[in-house]
C-alpha cells in the first residue's frame, strides 16, 4: 500500500512539474517615465522580463492597451508604443504594467521554411540589405557580438585589448569553419584584405577605409593590409590611422563577418551556427552546425525560397508552406486574410529620403532641396500609400538609437509656399530625372507621388527605378537629380548613418548625395576619437542640425518591420536593422 501511494505521488509530482512548464505566469510594475513614445517599467531581467513578453498598461485597475516589451535591463524595461495608444495615457498617472512572462518547452530539431524576395549576395564585402543580414548572421560569425543592451560581448575572440589606434584581439583556438578548418589570425586578415580589395564599398564595410593600408590594397597596390598585424596564429592587431572609438560596433555587423583564408568549395563558409548545403536563385538551404562552439542551434535546418512580392509569400504562409515571413511597410491585415498565426510589429532604424544631387549648379546652397521640404505630405505618404506600416518622420536620427533628435516631428506640409520658393530658383533643368531604389517595392508608389507632387508644382519630372546595389555602375549616377532611397543602418551606431552617407570621403561610393561640409568632417572626426556615450551623442545632435538646415535630403518615414509566425514558433528576434535573426529560433510545446 505504501509502495502505491508512493508511486502515485512521484506520478503526481511529475504531472505537475510537466503542467508548469507551459504555463503563463505574470508581474505588475509601476511605469516609472513615460517619453519618446516609451514607457519605462521597474521590472527587468532578474524579475524574468524578456524582450518580446506582452503587457497590459493598467490605470486603477483597468485596461489602457497592451504593447511589447522592446529592451530589457538588470531591473527596468521599456516598451514602445503607437502613438494613438501612448497619447491615450499620455497624463494618466500612477500607471502600472501587467507583464506576461512566458514559460515553455522548448523542442530540438525541424526545419523552418522563410521567404526572401531579392537576389542574395553573401559574401561579406557584398552584403547591403536585409534579405542578405538575415542569411548572413547565420553562416558568419564576428570577432565581437553586441548583446541585448548594445554592449560589447565576445564572439570569435574571447578577449581584446585596446590602446590607441590599435586593437589587439586574442582567438578562441577550439573554433572550426564548416569546411573542417581551425580558425586563425590568417582568416581574420584575409576577411579585412577581401573587404579592402572589393571594387565597391558597402555601409557595413566603409570602417575598412579607416584601417591603415586600406588605399594601397584598395588600388592594387598591396596584398596585405599595414595596420594589421599577426603576433601568433590566435592573436591580431587592427591599427586604424586615427582612433575610432566605433571600430568594435562596426566589426560585430555584416562587414565584420569572418571568412576563411583557404576556401575550396563553391558555397559561403563561416564559422556560424548552420552552414550551407545549397545555394540556388530560388532557394537557400541551411543546416545546422553540430560543430558549433557555441549553444548548438534547436533547428536542425532553415530553408529560404525565394518569391516575387509578398503576397505570394503571405499566400504560401497562409497555406502552411512558410513558417515565418517578415515584411516591412505592410500591416498583417493587408497580406494574411486568416489562419492560426501571431503577428508583431516593431521599429526599425531603417531611413527612407528623397536626397539631391548637391553637384548640380541649382542645389548650390540647397536652394532646391530647401523648397521642396514642404512639398510633400509625409502623413498621408504614411496613412494612404503605406496603410500606417510606418513612421512619418523628418529627422535623420532614427527613433532606434538613445540619441533624441529634435527634428522628429519638425515637418509642415507647405505646398503653396514650396511652389513660390520654386519660383525663385532660375536654373533649374528642363526635366528633373527622379531615379528610385528598386529593391523595396514600396518606394515605387511614393515615387510617383513626389513625381506627382512636383508636376504639380510645375516642374517635369522623369522617373526610373534602379536597384541601389548597382547604382555605383550606373552612368545615370550623375546625371540624376533627385534619389529616392531606402538606407537601412548596418551597425547600431550613430557613425554608420552619418558616414556613409554624408562624409565626403564616400562621395559618388555610398554618399550618393556628393555631400560636402568642412564642418561635418571635423564633427565625424571628432565623435569617432571620444570614448564617452553622451559627449558622442552632442556631436552627432550638432550634426544632424548642420544638415537639416542646408539640406541634401528630406526624411519621409522609418518602415515598420512585421513578423507573422506559427504559434508553436519562438526565439527568434526582430532586428532594428530590419531583419528577423533566426539564430536561437525553436519550435515550443503547447501552443
Amino acid at each position: 500500500m505504501i509502495k502505491k501511494l508512493t508511486f502515485v505521488l512521484l506520478i503526481s509530482i511529475l504531472l505537475t512539474s510537466l503542467a508548469t512548464t507551459d504555463t503563463n505566469t505574470d508581474i505588475l510594475g509601476s511605469v516609472i517615465l513615460k517619453k519618446n513614445y516609451r514607457l519605462y517599467i521597474d521590472k527587468g531581467r532578474a524579475d524574468g522580463v524578456n524582450v518580446g513578453n506582452r503587457l497590459e498598461v493598467l490605470y486603477d485597475g483597468r485596461s489602457f492597451g497592451t504593447a511589447l516589451i522592446s529592451w530589457v535591463g538588470d531591473d527596468i524595461s521599456y516598451a514602445r508604443m503607437d502613438s494613438s495608444v501612448y497619447y491615450r495615457f499620455y497624463y494618466v498617472q500612477p500607471l502600472e504594467a501587467r507583464i506576461y512572462l512566458e514559460s515553455t518547452t522548448k523542442f530540438t530539431g525541424g526545419a523552418i521554411h522563410v521567404p526572401f524576395f531579392n537576389d542574395l549576395k553573401l559574401k561579406p564585402s557584398e552584403i547591403t540589405i536585409p534579405d542578405e543580414y538575415t542569411v548572413g548572421y547565420l553562416i558568419y560569425d564576428n570577432l565581437v557580438n553586441l548583446d541585448s543592451e548594445g554592449k560589447i560581448v565576445p564572439g570569435l575572440a574571447h578577449s581584446w585589448e585596446h590602446h590607441g589606434n590599435t586593437y589587439t584581439f586574442y582567438l578562441n583556438p577550439d573554433i572550426k569553419f564548416h569546411s573542417g578548418k581551425y580558425l586563425d589570425a590568417l582568416d581574420v586578415a584575409h576577411s579585412l584584405v577581401e573587404l579592402a580589395r572589393s571594387p565597391e564599398l558597402t555601409p557595413a564595410a566603409s570602417f575598412i577605409t579607416q584601417v591603415e593600408g586600406y588605399n594601397q590594397v584598395h588600388r592594387g597596390r598591396a596584398n596585405e593590409l599595414q595596420g594589421v598585424f599577426i603576433s601568433n596564429k590566435n592573436t591580431i592587431g587592427i591599427t586604424t590611422k586615427n582612433e575610432f572609438e566605433p571600430l568594435l560596433k562596426y566589426l560585430a555587423g555584416p562587414g565584420g563577418f569572418i571568412i576563411p583564408s583557404v576556401d575550396r568549395t563553391p558555397v559561403p563558409i563561416g564559422t556560424g551556427p548552420f552552414k550551407v548545403v545549397s545555394v540556388r536563385d530560388e532557394r537557400v538551404m541551411l543546416a545546422a552546425n553540430t560543430d558549433y562552439f557555441a549553444d548548438s542551434p534547436a533547428l536542425d535546418s532553415v530553408i529560404f525560397n525565394r518569391y516575387s512580392d509578398y503576397k505570394e509569400a503571405a499566400l504560401d504562409f497562409e497555406l502552411g508552406r512558410l513558417d515565418l515571413i517578415g515584411f516591412d511597410t505592410h500591416n498583417a491585415e493587408e497580406l494574411l486574410s486568416g489562419g492560426d498565426y501571431q503577428a508583431r510589429k516593431y521599429y526599425t532604424s531603417s531611413l527612407v529620403m528623397l536626397g539631391f544631387n548637391c553637384k548640380h549648379k541649382y542645389q548650390e546652397d540647397y536652394k532646391l532641396s530647401g523648397a521642396l521640404n514642404g512639398l510633400f505630405d509625409r502623413e498621408s505618404i504614411v496613412r494612404v500609400l503605406l496603410a500606417n506600416s510606418a513612421r512619418s518622420s523628418s529627422s535623420i536620427i532614427s527613433p532606434t538609437f538613445s540619441i533624441e533628435s529634435q527634428y522628429a516631428n519638425d515637418f509642415t506640409f507647405m505646398p503653396g509656399e514650396a511652389k513660390a520658393a520654386l519660383a525663385d530658383i532660375a536654373d533649374l533643368p528642363g526635366e528633373l530625372n527622379l531615379v528610385y531604389d528598386g529593391f523595396d517595392p514600396a518606394l515605387k508608389p511614393v515615387a510617383a507621388y513626389i513625381a506627382g507632387q512636383l508636376r504639380h508644382a510645375g516642374l517635369k519630372v522623369k522617373t526610373q527605378k534602379l536597384d541601389s546595389r548597382y547604382l555605383e555602375e550606373s552612368t545615370n549616377l550623375s546625371t540624376m537629380d533627385l534619389y529616392l532611397m531606402r538606407y537601412d543602418i548596418p551597425v547600431l551606431d550613430p557613425d554608420a548613418l552619418f558616414y556613409p552617407l554624408f562624409s565626403s570621403e564616400l562621395n559618388g561610393i555610398t554618399n550618393y548625395f556628393n555631400y560636402s561640409d568642412e564642418q561635418l568632417e571635423r564633427y565625424l572626426s571628432g565623435a569617432r576619437r571620444i570614448e564617452d556615450t553622451y559627449a558622442r551623442e552632442d556631436i552627432y545632435r550638432e550634426a544632424e542640425d548642420l544638415l537639416m538646415k542646408n539640406p541634401p535630403l528630406i526624411v519621409l518615414y522609418n518602415p515598420y518591420l512585421t513578423i507573422a509566425h506559427r504559434r508553436d514558433l519562438a526565439g527568434f528576434k526582430a532586428d532594428p536593422r530590419a531583419f528577423v535573426n533566426l539564430r536561437d529560433t525553436y519550435y515550443q510545446a503547447g501552443k
